[in-house]
């Protein structure tokens, strides 16, 4: 598929059949990058918006979340969209950490220790079917920032 649509909710059985296509698994220790598609639609810049919104807040649930740390043991969960989870969340994945709008964000980072990482670029990697890589992150080579900048992972071999 070219990019999930908004507020589409990645399940465990998405995430499964994602694996088993790519014939790579999950192991403790290891980031999970999720390629939703919506980071074809940054163009050189990001400015296109109404395009962007269109996809950017398709993302993982609680469940996705809770089986990628409890079952398969990451270390870190990254997305192409600006957020990991889907919005707005169900009422039932708010109420697994007392109500907060952002549910796999407190359950990840507040909860389980497991670091987030957002705006990952990952339309050259899935063109090219690298599916298993090293990935390597730095911080911002420009004075005074610390994030909002689009990663861009690198397979290296």
């Amino acid at each position: 598929m070219e990019a999930l649509p908004s507020g589409y909710e990645i399940t465990v059985a998405d995430l499964e059949g994602a694996l088993r296509a790519q014939n790579v698994d999950v192991t403790p220790g290891t980031i999970a990058l999720i390629r939703t598609g919506t980071a074809r639609y940054w163009g050189t810049n990001g400015s296109d918006h109404a395009k962007i919104g269109q996809h950017d807040s398709a993302g993982i649930g609680m469940r996705a979340a809770k089986w990628l740390v409890e079952e398969k043991g990451v270390l870190a969960i990254g997305s192409d969209t600006s957020g990991l989870e889907y919005v707005p969340p169900k009422p039932e994945d708010s109420q697994m950490v007392d109500g907060s709008f952002n549910p796999v964000h407190v359950y990840l980072l507040v909860q389980q220790g497991v670091h987030i990482l957002e705006f990952n670029n990952l339309e050259r990697l899935a063109a090219d079917r690298v599916y298993e890589f090293a990935y390597f992150l730095t911080t911002n080579a420009i004075r005074g920032t610390v994030a909002g900048t689009a990663l861009r992972p690198v397979a290296m071999r």
